[in-house]
């Protein structure tokens, strides 16, 4: 789980809080904050907010703000993920000679298995279990562990090195790689912003514009739109959780357009959600939607074009108002079938490995702190 020590001089408390499973303790002469896992970035900043607002000299306290690491990469550089497989195979393959030599081969004992060195040769099945052994395996020249975001950046370079060259297989979204999304699930599930040893919070190296370049974000196939739209409603209906998403119903998600205040066109449009269905927040009505905007910029990015897409795309007898908003894709489908999806809802864990890589974008960490401050 995520951990970090802070002392601070001169309190005399000691402070329990039980949501989320936070405890935080204070002794005589200083405070020792532990943190175990915490969902979200949302709830990381609650937490250290109110840990300032609770101690007694906040003159004494050292100044926490959110930055950014100025180290981490701001796009995806696809020689990066040809290098890091590539250095990856050599230090696998070497291990593999070296057991080999422990134990000879006999007769009928079958050749040890290694790994091709350029990415772009890999078998399908092979790709899928480096991939897998990479999520446990990779690790920095000094032998320490990478972070998980940081596993995620090389992982997404992979992603758009195969795509720059004409392979065209998903890592990400493609049923071949399902062993090696639950591997990622299972390193990711557990990751929350780190904090350095100066008190900032450095916020996730992974980036929206980074999903968009790899083609993980976009209607290139019925699992990446499928993807994209989770996105969205993750970053601007500020959805935190898989039950919260399993709640949604096209009943519930609408399409509205109106009057353009600002200068353009006349008219605007934008999807809305009924976030608290029959309560009424601070007397005001309105504060019960929250929406996504439209993007008349670009049309490929623009939330509202690609929900109409999403919409047109699921089979027209699943729209009830109980029905779920997520269908499973279809495995094989052109670009021109008018059906992407089948009227199956999509499973919980896959939903929860999609909302761990959704939730460890930069930008949906920003949204929903921004969100919670302005409450």
């Amino acid at each position: 789980g995520f951990q970090t020590t802070q002392t601070f001089k001169d309190c005399h408390q000691y402070i329990e809080l039980t949501p989320s499973n936070l405890t935080m303790s204070a002794h005589t002469k200083g405070y020792n904050l532990s943190l175990p896992i915490i969902p979200n970035f949302f709830s990381q900043m609650a937490v250290l907010f109110f840990f300032l607002l609770v101690t007694q000299d906040s003159q004494s306290l050292p100044h926490l703000q959110i930055q950014t690491d100025l180290r981490l990469p701001c796009k995806l550089k696809p020689e990066e993920g040809a290098n890091f497989w590539k250095k990856w195979a050599q230090m696998k393959n070497e291990d593999v000679w070296k057991d080999a030599g422990k134990n000879p081969q006999g007769f009928g004992k079958r050749k040890p298995m290694t790994f091709r060195e350029d990415v772009l040769s890999v078998p399908i099945a092979e790709l899928n279990y480096g991939l897998c052994l990479m999520t446990k395996d990779a690790r920095k020249e000094d032998g320490s562990s990478y972070e998980a975001d940081m596993l995620y950046y090389f992982f997404l370079c992979i992603q758009k090195y195969m795509f720059d060259n004409d392979r065209i297989d998903n890592i990400f979204a493609d049923l071949y790689y399902v062993k090696f999304l639950e591997r990622l699930h299972g390193v990711m599930k557990g990751w929350c912003p780190r904090v350095s040893p100066s008190g900032y919070i450095l916020s996730s190296c992974i980036m929206e514009e980074m999903l968009w370049d790899c083609k993980q974000l976009g209607a290139h196939s019925p699992a990446t739109l499928l993807f994209t739209l989770m996105y969205f409603n993750t970053k601007y209906f500020i959805l935190k959780t898989v039950e919260q998403h399993a709640q949604l119903a096209f009943s519930k998600i609408l399409k509205q357009t109106r009057k353009n205040t600002g200068i353009g066109k006349d008219k605007c449009s934008v999807v809305r959600f009924l976030r608290l269905s029959g309560q009424i927040l601070g007397g005001r009505k309105d504060e019960t939607y929250v929406e996504q905007p439209e993007n008349p910029d670009n049309p490929l990015q623009c939330p509202i074009k690609l929900y109409d897409f999403y919409c047109f795309k699921c089979p027209q007898g699943v729209k009830g108002p109980s029905d779920a908003f997520y269908l499973v894709p279809e495995p094989v489908v052109a670009p021109n079938s008018p059906i992407w999806y089948s009227a199956q809802p999509v499973k919980v864990d896959v939903m929860e490995q999609m909302l761990t890589r959704i939730l460890m974008v930069k930008e949906v960490q920003e949204a929903h702190a921004k969100t919670h401050i302005s409450t």
